[in-house]
């Protein structure tokens, strides 16, 4: 068995690997813009709370059935697991507020109804569609790290896949031709037990379409991706220094995705929505909650089964 190279051989190994031509954008530079502008508006709106208003907040569960006094446009979910214990706190990965899914980082805003939700819930639905949709996200974070950051890796978007088929993906346009060895798949998805360590918060804010044109003004597929939206109102969420669009909340951290069950199976071509003629890089993967220990042997099996290239999820071609 060959041995698996770290995050830094791996980005050795792909700049000795991959030849790119002049680009006039670097993932760096782009990716330290979007930051400035997400933290600036967060710090905007969080000076908008001028004044600390009370709701009421009816915690509804098999315990801890209780009435909180918390405040309007501060106070989040995670703030009221704080007020149970730490298990609450560490297996909540969504809430239900008045019966829709809520991100655990997603300040209240009104008097509610709230009930927490785990990965081993009666109704565990939307907590595995905001598990899945993290996964993508998370991929895309790793990818965007991943590769020399003096080239310019756009994002594209987390395929929208049916759970059944068994996968997450995330498609990247990638500057050069690459089709990686089971080495290097390997080292990519070593990537993600860092951040699974880590638990880093998806941090959620809601922008004006207008502000989000401009985080991702560099990037002409979410360019296209926003203006595709007809809405007043748009949820960027932020993993590390990735920043990225999401159709539904996601989990509270990347903890959720415990390292050695958190996997690439799969890099292929799909044709690019955007560009005719050009093709994207599918990069697909599975994982499996922290909450469902699995032997290396099932777990074999499953990320088998996610090697079949999957086509599907990409938006209604465009021609540019």
């Amino acid at each position: 068995m060959r041995h698996l190279r770290g995050y830094k051989e791996l980005i050795s190994l792909l700049s000795r690997r991959l030849s790119t031509s002049e680009q006039p954008l670097t993932t760096a530079a782009v990716t330290h813009k979007q930051n400035e502008l997400f933290d600036q508006e967060k710090r905007r709106q969080l000076d908008m709370v001028k004044r600390i208003e009370k709701i009421t907040v009816h915690h509804v569960g098999q315990s801890n059935d209780c009435k909180l006094a918390m405040n309007k446009d501060l106070s989040t979910p995670y703030h009221v697991a704080m007020h149970f214990n730490e298990t609450y706190m560490k297996r909540s990965a969504i809430a239900l507020v008045n019966g829709q899914p809520w991100h655990m980082l997603q300040p209240l805003t009104e008097d509610c109804e709230l009930r927490l939700i785990t990965m081993k819930d009666d109704e565990p639905t939307e907590a595995n569609k905001a598990f899945w949709r993290s996964c993508s996200l998370m991929a895309g974070a790793i990818l965007q790290s991943a590769f020399k950051t003096d080239v310019y890796i756009q994002p594209v978007r987390a395929a929208d896949i049916p759970v059944s088929q068994g996968c997450f993906a995330y498609d990247v346009n990638l500057p050069f031709q690459w089709e990686p060895s089971q080495e290097e798949l390997t080292s990519l998805s070593r990537l993600s037990y860092e951040l699974a360590e880590k638990k880093l918060p998806f941090e959620r804010i809601e922008v004006r379409p207008s502000v989000a044109m401009e985080i991702f003004k560099d990037n002409e597929y979410k360019v296209a991706e926003l203006n595709s939206m007809d809405t007043d109102r748009l949820v960027l969420f932020r993993l590390g220094q990735f920043i990225d669009t999401s159709p539904g909340p996601l989990v509270a951290n990347s903890g959720f995705m415990v390292p050695h069950r958190y996997s690439f199976t799969c890099v292929h071509q799909i044709d690019d929505h955007l560009k005719s003629g050009n093709q994207l890089t599918r990069f697909q993967g599975v994982a499996l909650p922290g909450d469902f220990p699995c032997h290396y042997h099932t777990w074999n099996l499953i990320q088998d089964r996610a090697k079949t290239p999957v086509t599907t999820g990409a938006p209604p071609s465009v021609d540019s």
